[in-house]
């Protein structure tokens, strides 16, 4: 977590539980410090490649025919079509799933090591980071993949209320599960993992947002309640660059 998002928590606390009267959070222009602080990482290359994410489909396609049984396969590839946040995947249930949609309404918590917590450990909320309910309606790739999953289920004798269950506290698969398949395809196919360049299954809400955006003619309000972010943060934050094509066509027209 970035310090803005920890000043920026502890005053929507401090408004909301009526401490303060105004929360001057909103009001401040970050602008201003911009020259005061460490040149962000461009949003534009922290995004795999239509190219990269065609691979990873084929990895884990071929990574699902290989080892039938492994879960978390089916869990990344959620992520990817549906640009979850990594806590977001782990407790989606199967009553999650409606006829037109995917209700979007709990998140696994990593809670860190601290003086208190010698172990870290991770904790299922009721609710999301924005404390927002999401729809996601059930797209042919979400359908497909669903489907398999359920397959998979059935196939195994996997009975249980959870899509990704596992042997854990919270009985699901845990936020680094996902992560370390993604790193271990990353390693795999040659894919350089940056250091200085986070891009991790995070990136894939990136390429989503930036999907619907230049796909729906810049309605940057859909991108928002889709995933989860307010507009400003889905423009400043995930959105990369105009489609080229759409952009000209737009220009001659």
């Amino acid at each position: 977590m970035s310090m803005r998002s920890i000043v920026k928590a502890v005053f929507q606390l401090a408004y909301g539980e009526y401490w303060i009267s105004d929360n001057v959070y909103d009001r401040m222009d970050f602008a201003k410090y911009k020259d005061m602080l460490t040149e962000p990482v461009d949003t534009a290359i922290r995004v795999h490649s239509e190219e990269d994410i065609e691979r990873f489909l084929e990895f884990i396609h071929d990574h699902q025919r290989r080892y039938p049984k492994y879960l978390p396969s089916y869990a990344l590839e959620l992520q990817i079509a549906m640009g979850l946040r990594r806590g977001e995947v782990p407790p989606l249930m199967w009553s999650d799933i409606q006829e037109t949609c995917v209700i979007i309404s709990r998140e696994q918590l990593t809670v860190k090591k601290s003086a208190d917590n010698p172990k870290e450990f991770f904790r299922i909320v009721h609710h999301t980071k924005n404390h927002k309910t999401r729809f996601f309606p059930l797209t042919t790739d979400v359908k497909d993949i669903l489907a398999r999953l359920k397959d998979c289920h059935e196939r195994n004798g996997i009975k249980t209320e959870y899509l990704f269950p596992a042997d854990s506290e919270n009985g699901v698969i845990t936020n680094n599960t996902v992560y370390n398949y993604y790193r271990r395809m990353c390693n795999s196919l040659g894919i350089p993992i940056q250091k200085d360049i986070i891009k991790g299954t995070h990136s894939f809400r990136r390429n989503a947002i930036t999907k619907v955006v230049n796909n729906s003619g810049g309605n940057v309000i859909l991108a928002s309640q889709l995933f989860g972010n307010s507009p400003n943060v889905a423009m400043n934050h995930y959105y990369t660059k105009a489609d080229e094509e759409q952009a000209l066509k737009a220009l001659e027209s």
